[in-house]
């Protein structure tokens, strides 16, 4: 897995590069740790991510408690039609913003 961070009008941009499944889940959850800046919106970017586990799954709903207790915004951006599928199932689908991508995110 490939992670990176970029801010793209105010918003700080997460960027995730490969599977999210429960070998890799700890370095996001780490890289979400270390990087996020408490006062700006949320992006996690997942265009390039092409599985997700029930893992990455609750890691995402870990990061939907977090930027709520923080007071800023999360979105979710490019998620494959196989991703949100399992998380329209789930019901996980409901507590996010999503876009299809960075370009259809507003300003904040």
């Amino acid at each position: 897995m490939k992670l990176s961070k970029s801010i793209v009008n105010p918003w700080q941009v997460i960027h995730v590069e490969g599977q999210v499944d429960s070998k890799t889940v700890t370095a996001l959850r780490d890289y979400i740790d270390m990087e996020l800046v408490e006062s700006l919106p949320v992006v996690l970017d997942l265009t390039a991510v092409p599985f997700m586990s029930s893992a990455g799954l609750r890691t995402l709903l870990t990061l939907h408690r977090r930027t709520q207790e923080m007071g800023v915004a999360l979105a979710l951006v490019g998620i494959a039609p196989e991703i949100a599928e399992t998380m329209r199932v789930t019901g996980f689908y409901d507590y996010f913003t999503i876009y299809n991508d960075l370009s259809s995110i507003p300003e904040a």
